[in-house]
């Protein structure tokens, strides 16, 4: 952890939040979590080096956010804090705060919960800025790409397709599903050319509890590259799932 400030803020949807911490631990076990005067920000490789997760929760999504000019890294142990916070309810409230050593969240609702915990030491690892071209983005219904990968269970290896500009098509298996502009689970699509990708199912499913969040999300993806996906949740926060093609 680096820093010499306290910090604390206060968050309108701990079952928000705690998503968000979630989908990181799908991906990481161990996070820095970087809080600094304009948002609070966490960057993620998963061990093998295949998908990198970025998220960004902007200072004008907290309802209180007092972080001071130097800011405060938090390295937080998310295997063994998941497993000990509850599921939050609807309507409750996270409220945070750390100093150099520890740091607490009480989830607030009719009975306020407080848990205390150690900050770890987390290497400050240097993860490169990306610089990827995409040949097509496509908006489409969380429900719809959810509920694809669902009709895919169990195909290890998911192709993504996309022939055209009207609709996309998901493979595994030996089943395809088709989404598409006609069906309204593509609601806008930017198409260069056509491209075709394969994904490794247990990955793809990693972020899908983020479709809770969202009514849409972006793919973005050219033929044999990584796969972006990026969630834009109310409040302005961002998250991008950044995954390499099947080898």
């Amino acid at each position: 952890m680096s820093g010499r400030e306290g910090v604390r803020f206060e968050y309108p949807s701990a079952k928000t939040f705690l998503t968000l911490l979630e989908v990181v631990g799908e991906v990481a076990d161990e996070v820095l979590l970087d809080l600094g005067p304009e948002a609070v920000q966490v960057r993620a490789l998963d061990p093998a080096r295949l998908s990198l997760i970025e998220i960004r929760v902007p200072s004008t999504a907290f309802t209180q956010y007092d972080v001071g000019p130097r800011g405060l890294r938090v390295g937080l142990n998310l295997s063994a804090l998941l497993k000990i916070l509850p599921k939050p309810r609807k309507g409750e409230v996270l409220k945070f705060s750390a100093d150099e050593t520890f740091y607490s969240l009480i989830i607030e609702g009719a009975t306020p919960k407080l848990f205390r915990f150690r900050s770890i030491e987390v290497p400050a690892e240097e993860i490169p800025e990306l610089s990827l071209e995409f040949k097509v983005r496509a908006r489409v219904l969380s429900k719809a790409f959810k509920q694809a990968l669902a009709d895919l269970r169990g195909s290890e290896a998911i192709e993504i397709e996309v022939p055209a500009a009207d609709y996309i098509l998901l493979k595994g298996g030996g089943s395809a599903v088709k989404m598409s502009r006609v069906s309204g689970s593509i609601i806008d699509m930017e198409f260069e050319e056509s491209v075709r990708s394969v994904y490794e199912e247990s990955y793809l499913v990693k972020v899908l509890p983020l479709s809770t969040l969202t009514d849409s999300l972006t793919l973005e993806l050219s033929s044999s590259s990584p796969l972006r996906i990026v969630f834009e949740i109310p409040g302005d926060v961002v998250v991008r799932y950044t995954l390499a093609p099947q080898a």
